[in-house]
């Protein structure tokens, strides 16, 4: 069910777009963010590979509107579709309101769309959530290329039970809104129908249904500005972090419960151009922010949150530091598998059995030392995380572990 800030008076709807990997996932919400008036958006925050591959998750904040004193707020995720990121699927897909599954309708990608969907099914599954319970809509996305699948087929191949399905073309935006209006009437409507028999709860307004909230005015109204140009370098930013927009104080959702969510912010494989800013995270009430700390073993997690608040914050050369804390705790696991000491004798080794590429290492080993002797940008400290983790999951991956 939706959760309350009560700092902010504000109602707020967790909406995941899954679905199969390059499927037009991230394309879907830089369309919104671009296309959105700047008091109505946060920053679309994402963290890509230099394939401009979603890697952990693309997050965006949108204020819908305003009823009585409270405001109504949705924030967006993506999931990276790779089979890799299994478990930041599963992180990002808890506590969704509602779901977008944005599907690849070129006939040479369609069974992609299967087992994304049956990914998607098993991990709500997982979670004690059935798909036939959930608000959900499809998006049957790249209706402007040949050779594709037809709406009918795709809705009798996918669509299981009967939810709203759109055709788009997210490059242009074509049906974009379109989508997240049918979306959030469904998650405003589950809400309704879950609303306690008082009609208010500790002093916040609770409405009625999508027709009094004046909902599709304000998804249209959303998208009545034109779309931002771009920076020749956000162009070509496989993970762009737009900057802080002052309208908007963001607190990030976080990945227990759909009570606190929050999200560590990352980007990498961005090209030449100013490094971006981190935002910072405000608290509010009992809050948490999201973290991947739970890759790491319970004596590393302390480390990962220090990171990730130094990121958070802006301390880039704490972050990228700690970052070199985190990997050497990796390292010395990896040597302990291995059967040795746990002490680091030769880390590239140790490396290379990890299957980790030797030039981000080095380039990240760099990084590390030039923390003590300058300030790091934002970006490196981005790059330096998004590292170790994929260091973290390698050495699972070594274990055998899931």
């Amino acid at each position: 069910m939706a959760s309350i800030n009560r700092q902010k008076r504000e109602l707020v709807f967790k909406i995941v777009f899954y679905g199969p990997g390059l499927g037009g996932k991230t394309t879907t919400l830089k369309h919104v963010h671009g296309a959105t008036k700047p008091e109505h958006r946060g920053n679309l925050l994402s963290l890509a590979t230099d394939t401009d591959r979603t890697l952990y998750f693309d997050y965006l904040p949108v204020k819908l509107l305003k009823f009585g004193n409270m405001g109504v707020k949705l924030q967006l995720y993506t999931v990276p579709g790779q089979v890799y990121y299994a478990a930041t699927r599963k992180l990002v897909l808890s506590g969704a309101d509602g779901i977008v599954f944005v599907a690849d309708t070129q006939a040479a990608r369609f069974d992609s769309n299967h087992e994304s969907l049956d990914d998607l099914i098993a991990n709500l599954a997982e979670q004690g959530r059935k798909l036939s319970s959930v608000p959900h809509a499809f998006q049957w996305n790249k209706r402007d290329l040949p050779a594709l699948v037809s709406l009918e087929e795709s809705d009798r191949r996918l669509n299981l039970f009967g939810a709203p399905a759109v055709p788009t073309i997210a490059t242009t935006g074509e049906g974009v809104f379109e989508t997240l209006e049918r979306i959030t009437r469904l998650v405003v409507d589950a809400y309704r129908a879950d609303l306690p028999v008082s009609p208010r709860a500790e002093g916040f307004p609770l409405f009625l249904d999508a027709e009094e909230l004046g909902l599709t005015d304000a998804i249209k109204g959303l998208a009545d500005s034109q779309p931002a140009r771009s920076s020749p370098s956000d162009e070509h930013a496989a993970g762009a972090i737009a900057k802080p927009s002052p309208a908007m104080d963001e607190t990030l959702p976080s990945n227990s419960s759909a009570s606190g969510r929050g999200a560590a912010p990352a980007a990498a494989g961005e090209r030449a151009g100013p490094a971006p800013a981190i935002d910072r995270v405000a608290p509010a009430g009992n809050q948490s922010t999201f973290s991947l700390a739970e890759l790491w073993p319970p004596a590393d997690r302390e480390v990962v949150r220090r990171a990730e608040l130094a990121l958070a914050s802006g301390n880039a050369g704490t972050a990228v530091a700690t970052c070199g804390e985190l990997f050497e705790r990796v390292l010395a696991s990896t040597s302990t598998l291995l059967g040795g000491e746990g002490r680091l004798r030769d880390p590239a080794v140790l490396v290379a059995l990890l299957g980790l590429e030797g030039r981000r290492y080095l380039t990240f080993a760099a990084m590390v030392r030039g923390s003590r002797s300058r300030s790091p940008t934002a970006r490196e400290a981005l790059e330096s995380y998004a590292f170790v983790v994929e260091a973290r999951r390698a050495l699972e991956h070594a274990r055998g572990s899931p």
